[in-house]
């Protein structure tokens, strides 16, 4: 999905203010990761060294994955996965550090014991299974983004998508998921999607906006960041399809911390904190807790 992580421009009209946040948040993706922080411990660790690489720490092995995780104005790393993890680490009585990898560095720093857990976007996938224990935390998936008005009645990615003008990234899974949708209209006798294919998610949102197209096929998560950039002038609308999901990974002979975190994790969900978070950020498509 790596191909669908664009960096938005600078739109013109009201929307221009709200997503020059978001462009400018992208763009310091690229600069170095700030010094390892984090937030007041929660009180006695419940977890201590084998388990983590430092006593009263959690070390995070973290990337650079829009919207999920990425770079504000100042230069910190912020995002749902952010989040879930300074709160994962205060239900252990633990402070986060986090450290940044490329996406292909983040197992490999694992095994050497850089950090006690990746949080960084992770699908979980059968061949990770056999070198790491995870935890899920989220769906990711396709979503459906449309204004919030919705004047197609628009119900998500589905038949009400048939004979309506649809933008996608070029190359990216939504596009994939465009083509799909429209065979399908297609094969039950409707009419296709008129599928439009561009290089920016932010121009996607705008033509959205501003009435040229009906609808935006992504993953949920790019429609979550642009809810939130564009206080919910575009919203996701049904359910997300095509769901895989996303953990918190730990080595796998480290059965301790991966149980602390899945009861942490758990608690989170009783005391509320985990939808709250969810809700901030405009992602409760891809809560995990929701059946498959």
């Amino acid at each position: 999905m790596a191909s669908s992580r664009t960096t938005p421009r600078l739109l013109t009209g009201a929307f221009t203010a709200l997503l020059a946040s978001a462009a400018l948040a992208l763009a310091g993706c690229s600069q170095a990761a700030p010094e390892p922080s984090g937030g007041e411990s929660g009180g006695s660790a419940s977890v201590a060294p084998p388990a983590i690489i430092k006593e009263g720490q959690l070390t995070i092995c973290t990337g650079d994955s829009p919207p999920n995780i990425y770079y504000d104005e100042n230069n910190e790393l912020i995002g749902v996965e952010i989040d879930l993890a300074n709160a994962l680490a205060e239900n252990l009585g633990l402070q986060t550090s986090l450290a940044e990898y490329a996406f292909a560095g983040l197992i490999p720093a694992l095994q050497a014991k850089q950090c006690d857990v990746i949080m960084g976007s992770l699908y979980i996938k059968p061949e990770r299974e056999e070198i790491a224990n995870f935890v899920p935390y989220l769906y990711s998936g396709t979503g459906v983004g449309v204004a919030k008005e919705n004047p197609r009645n628009v119900t998500g990615n589905d038949d009400s998508l048939c004979g309506l003008k649809v933008v996608a990234i070029t190359g990216a899974t939504g596009a994939a998921a465009a083509d799909t949708r429209s065979e399908a209209c297609e094969a039950a006798g409707k009419a296709p999607l008129n599928i439009t294919l561009i290089d920016e998610g932010a121009t996607a949102v705008q033509q959205v906006l501003t009435g040229q197209q009906d609808a935006f096929i992504d993953t949920s998560e790019i429609m979550g960041f642009y809810g939130q950039q564009s206080d919910g002038a575009i919203t996701l609308v049904g359910e997300v399809s095509d769901k895989i999901r996303i953990g918190a990974a730990t080595l796998k002979d480290n059965t301790e911390l991966n149980e602390a975190l899945a009861e942490a994790f758990q608690t989170m969900i009783d005391d509320g904190t985990y939808h709250a978070i969810l809700e901030e950020w405009d992602v409760t498509g891809n809560d995990i807790t929701q059946a498959d």
